[in-house]
């Protein structure tokens, strides 16, 4: 099983790719990396140096991978952080190209936008990922501020507003799923799982801190295990307890950026987190 993860390259800690790829590695499973930046270090810390790739960058290696005839062996695609808009595109071409082969191949979409009411991103991108991105994902991991922007209203993070506007994406889209990542409780940190069916939460303590990557990490243990288990409700308890573990090592080490080292190496220990059903 190999899975194609667009998305950025940082050389100091742990965002985009440079999770991404160890974190699927971790769990069993290969992973082919298009990085669509590459950074010195996450922008977050205030300033960073590097470059945003060209899409015609990375149509190239995408075209590289299809004369070589690999793309026929991939079982999922995910995407994450886009530097410009045009780079979406070439991310619908490489599903496409994909399910030339395996109609059924699943595309998790990270759709990075922006936090706590805040773009990120450059201008277009959010628009493109909703445009060109979203109508072909199968699962969606957005935190509470993207599903906004993706839903087009202001969502609060109360379960009943969270799976309203999740759901209207799903049934707009044919999404199998949605995760939304980060919603901040009182003592508490949850993310919800969201279907056409159901709505379960999983959450853990939260932690006087705040982590750069953990949005990324989430994503990729959610592709592999859905990969692993194919069974979205697993993958989401497996993600949310991969994450869980990750934060508290993290914490524990008085750091910002992730200790991938030990978490990698508690990984394969790590059990899933427990789910709760929203009535």
């Amino acid at each position: 099983m190999a899975i194609l993860s667009i998305q950025s390259r940082v050389s100091y800690g742990y965002v985009g790719n440079s999770i991404a790829v160890p974190a699927i590695q971790a769990a069993g499973l290969e992973v082919w990396p298009l990085d669509t930046v590459s950074f010195s270090n996450h922008p977050g810390h205030g300033q960073f140096r590097g470059r945003v790739r060209e899409a015609e960058d990375l149509r190239d290696e995408l075209d590289g991978l299809r004369q070589l005839g690999v793309l026929t062996g991939l079982s999922a695609v995910l995407s994450g952080y886009i530097g410009r808009p045009g780079t979406a595109e070439v991310i619908a071409e490489a599903v496409d190209a994909a399910r030339m082969s395996n109609p059924g191949l699943p595309y998790i979409l990270d759709p990075v936008i922006g936090d706590h009411g805040r773009r990120f991103v450059a201008e277009g991108v959010a628009e493109a990922i909703r445009d060109r991105l979203l109508p072909r994902a199968d699962i969606v991991t957005p935190n509470l501020f993207e599903l906004g922007v993706l839903s087009g209203r202001e969502v609060a993070a109360d379960p009943v507003d969270i799976a309203a506007a999740a759901r209207s994406l799903i049934e707009a889209h044919g999404l199998a799923a949605i995760a939304v990542t980060g919603i901040e409780r009182t003592d508490r940190i949850a993310n919800v799982l969201v279907t056409a069916e159901q709505s379960l939460e999983a959450s853990s303590p939260r932690l006087e801190r705040n982590f750069n990557g953990t949005g990324d990490l989430f994503a990729a243990l959610l592709a592999a295990w859905l990969m692993k288990s194919g069974d979205v409700r697993t993958a989401f308890a497996r993600a949310a307890g991969g994450l869980e573990l990750a934060t508290r090592v993290t914490d524990r080490a008085d750091r910002r950026e992730l200790l991938l080292p030990e978490i990698l190496r508690n990984l394969k220990r790590c059990r899933p987190a427990p789910l709760a059903a929203h009535s």
